[in-house]
C-alpha cells in the first residue's frame, strides 16, 4: 500500500504492507505500527517480520509494517541527501493514512500503538516524546496507545553524533539542534502528555545505560514504562524473538503491555 508519492523516490520506499484477519468479523481491531531497523541506511517492511504477523494473530490485532526513505552512505557534506527529519516525516505521513483509513482492513484508529526495533525504536521513540511530527499531519500524541522500542542505542542523538558515530552522522548530520530535536531523551519535558513505553534494552553497559537514563526521564514526569533486559539475545535475535511461540522474555511481556495499552 502506497501511502505518499513522491517524483523520482521509489513506491516501495514510500509503502506499507497490512496484516488482517480474512473474516466476516465486523468487529474492529487494535492497530501496531511497526516501524523496520537497519542503520537508517538498509531494512525493508518485510524483514524479520513472521513472527510478528503469527503474534498479531495469536493476540487478534492488526499489524501494519512500513518502510520509509533511506540514508544511503554519501558524504556528509551533500545537502541533498536524505537525512533527519525526512525518515520521521515520511512515517508519520504513513501513521496519518492508517488513521484515516485502517477502518477498512478491521482495524481501531482510536487503538493504535508504535513498535519499532533498532533505527526503528528510535524513531518510534521520538514519535512518542516530540509531537512535532504527528501535529503536522494533523495528530497528536494523544492518539497514540503506547510505544514499545526494542533495543536502540538512539536515544540521545546529540551524544551519538558528537563521538563522531558514523551512522548517527550519516542519518542525522551534525547540527546541534537539530540533533538535539531527533533525540527522544532530549525532547522529554513535564508539559507534555506521554503515551505509556515498554521499553527493552540489551547490550553493552553504555547502550543500557542510556536506556536507562530515557526510562527515568520518562519516569520523573510521570509517564508509564514498562521495561525488560534481555541480554540472552543479540541485536538481531531480540527483533526475531518478538512474537516467537513460547518466547517468554520479550514476547510475554510486550503482548501483556500492548493489552494493557488497548484496555486503558
Amino acid at each position: 500500500m502506497v501511502y505518499d508519492e513522491i517524483t523520482g523516490v521509489d513506491d516501495n520506499l514510500l509503502s506499507f504492507d497490512v496484516y488482517y484477519p480474512n473474516t466476516d468479523d465486523a468487529a474492529l481491531r487494535p492497530v501496531v505500527f511497526y516501524v523496520h531497523g537497519g542503520g537508517w541506511r538498509i531494512g525493508d517492511k518485510a524483514n524479520s517480520l513472521e513472527n510478528k504477523i503469527a503474534l498479531g494473530q495469536r493476540e487478534d490485532y492488526i499489524l501494519v509494517s512500513t518502510n520509509y526513505r533511506l540514508s544511503p552512505s554519501i558524504a556528509a557534506n551533500d545537502p541533498d541527501r536524505i537525512k533527519y527529519p525526512i525518515h520521521n516525516k515520511d512515517i508519520a505521513t504513513a501513521f496519518r493514512w492508517v488513521y484515516d483509513n485502517i477502518a477498512q482492513y478491521k482495524g481501531n484508529r482510536e487503538q493504535i500503538a508504535l513498535l519499532g526495533h533498532s533505527a526503528g525504536a528510535q524513531m518510534v521513540s521520538l514519535m512518542g516524546t516530540n509531537e512535532q511530527f504527528l501535529n503536522e499531519v494533523g495528530l497528536g500524541l494523544g492518539d497514540l496507545s503506547g510505544v514499545a522500542s526494542i533495543d536502540t542505542e538512539g536515544y540521545d542523538v546529540l551524544s551519538q553524533v558528537e563521538d563522531g558515530n558514523e551512522i548517527y552522522i550519516n542519518a542525522f548530520g551534525t547540527d546541534e539542534q537539530q540533533n538535539r530535536a531527533a533525540s527522544p531523551l532530549l525532547n522529554i519535558n513535564d508539559v507534555a502528555d506521554y503515551p505509556p513505553f515498554f521499553i527493552a534494552k540489551r547490550g553493552s553497559s553504555r547502550r543500557i545505560a542510556q536506556a536507562d537514563d530515557f526510562i527515568n526521564s520518562l519516569e520523573q514526569v510521570g509517564t508509564t514504562v514498562e521495561q525488560i533486559t534481555a541480554n540472552q539475545y543479540t541485536h538481531q535475535e531480540i527483533n526475531v524473538a518478538i512474537g516467537m511461540i513460547g518466547e517468554t522474555a520479550v514476547t510475554e511481556p510486550l503482548a501483556e503491555f500492548l493489552e494493557r495499552c488497548f484496555t486503558r
